[in-house]
């Protein structure tokens, strides 16, 4: 089969979907890579096959800025940009995937659950698609909390009501722009579930709440990353590590240019008799004056490497970064700043590998009071290696792609068997 894949061209949602589309390849199907100008890096390092939608157009530019701008963002303002990034992205990819579809020649398709436009039109052609959940996977229950918000778990009458009048303020926050540009609606893969021949998802079924609804065709699988997908070009300084145990600190490749974060954290960490690995993920970051001896703060780094060494993790809780430790069984100390980290970062502290801190609430103090209790409290470790023991059990990305050829080969529905039990049972 030719098949096409398509996600936000960021590395949090290209990094697992590339994973995904060389898996399928290798069970030898003819993959393309489709999207606007900025995939095409990551595209190139994992040797896929790219298809950019308009190369020439200034419409490419408007998105790079769109995407510098939220990198100094966080909060509301994050969330009112990313709706913003959403309409220019829209523009983009109505104008060119008709006749990227028309030159493909595709038999099927993987969308991202946040890309309603590659949908629209595989519906309109008749094309069967899968939709591939590479950021948290989200489906409106009563039961969940909105993602861009750092709440817990609550299953009571205040919790759902709760929950239900914080989406629709939180909807107003991120597409009220998005509406006044006649965008698609950017929840139809969310609202519609029965769109899709199936839905697959890189986070396993334990990194979930408890539901009220459950997705007929959606499939939990796990982590869809390999280790080959860490960037062999990253130059890092392995002699500076010298035995001691390591603390490993990213806040991503995307919404990075929070100067005061990475000060604080600095700060946070200077006396601790640990070496630490502070990565500013090509973000425009300050730290003047001179690092403490046990910091080493780098541009980029090897994360999957790093993290085979770490003792705890000082993360954003972008999925991907908070999969990788559940699968190193590295706990986490979560500093999420919008969209779905916050989200995810709650999902952590309830299966106990891990504590959460928003990022508008950190400072040098809290900092130290979360790794004091992370690093004298075993109970951490424990819930991360036991976590890490279930997924060194399954391979995410070969169950992903099965499912994937199964459901565009028969272009019918594939029903996850345990959600169908569950939703007879409720």
């Amino acid at each position: 089969m030719k098949i096409g894949f398509f996600c936000p061209e960021v590395p949090g949602h290209l990094n697992p979907m590339t994973t995904l589309a060389r898996q399928v390849a290798a069970r030898g199907h003819e993959v393309t890579m489709i999207g606007c100008q900025r995939a095409a890096s990551i595209v190139a390092r994992a040797e896929l096959p790219f298809y950019p939608l308009g190369a020439s157009d200034p419409l490419n530019e408007e998105l790079e800025e769109g995407f510098r701008v939220l990198g100094t963002t966080s909060g509301i303002q994050a969330m009112i940009q990313t709706g913003k990034i959403y309409s220019q992205h829209c523009r983009l990819s109505r104008k060119y995937i008709p006749d990227a579809f028309d030159e493909l020649q595709l038999d099927g398709l993987v969308i991202d659950q946040v890309c309603p436009v590659p949908a629209l039109e595989a519906d309109r052609r008749q094309l069967p698609y899968a939709v591939a959940c590479n950021a948290l996977a989200v489906y409106w229950d009563p039961l969940m909390p909105p993602p861009p918000l750092a709440w817990n778990f609550r299953d009571d009458w205040f919790g759902r009501f709760r929950n239900e009048l914080a989406k629709h303020l939180v909807l107003a926050a991120y597409y009220g722009f998005a509406a006044k540009r006649d965008t698609p609606d950017p929840l139809l893969l969310i609202r519609e579930v029965e769109r899709g021949v199936v839905h697959v998802a890189q986070q396993p079924d334990f990194f979930e709440y408890p539901r009220m609804l459950y997705p007929p065709n959606l499939h939990y699988t796990g982590p869809w990353h390999r280790s080959a997908r860490d960037d062999a070009t990253v130059d890092f300084p392995w002699h500076w590590l010298d035995g001691r145990p390591l603390i490993y600190a990213s806040m991503g490749t995307l919404q990075n240019n929070l100067g005061h974060v990475f000060q604080s954290i600095v700060q946070a960490v200077q006396d601790l008799p640990m070496q630490v690995v502070l990565s500013k993920g090509g973000g425009l970051v300050d730290l003047p004056g001179k690092l403490p001896d046990n910091v080493l703060v780098v541009e980029r780094a090897p994360q999957l490497r790093l993290l085979e060494r770490a003792k705890l993790a000082i993360t954003h809780a972008g999925m991907n970064t908070a999969l990788e430790c559940l699968a190193h069984g590295v706990p986490m100390l979560c500093l999420p700043v919008t969209n779905d980290q916050p989200g995810v970062a709650k999902r952590v502290e309830f299966l106990g590998n891990g504590t959460c801190l928003p990022v508008r609430q950190v400072t040098t103090a809290r900092l130290k009071q979360h790794l004091t209790r992370l690093l004298s409290d075993a109970s951490f470790q424990t819930k991360a290696t036991q976590l890490a023991d279930r997924l060194a059990t399954v391979d995410g990305p070969e169950m992903a792609a099965q499912l994937i050829e199964r459901a565009l080969l028969s272009k019918q529905p594939v029903p996850n068997p345990a959600h169908a039990a569950k939703s007879a049972v409720r």
